[in-house]
């Protein structure tokens, strides 16, 4: 991922606008960290009150 910084979007240059500041950067970061938590560890798990249902699916 690639995101351009700039202390204040209303700067001249053609980046500007496109840019994130520090503020915006900073709520990037942490909702990418809640994507990262949201995903998990790929591993499945079964969980005990899933158990009951399990065994009536299966017969």
């Amino acid at each position: 991922m690639e995101r351009h910084i700039t202390l204040d979007r209303g700067m001249w240059g053609s980046d500007q606008g496109a840019s994130v500041e520090p503020t915006g950067l900073r709520r990037l970061v942490r909702d990418i960290r809640v994507m990262e938590l949201a995903l998990g560890d790929g591993i499945k798990k079964l969980y005990d009150s899933e158990l009951p249902s399990r065994e009536r699916l299966r017969k």
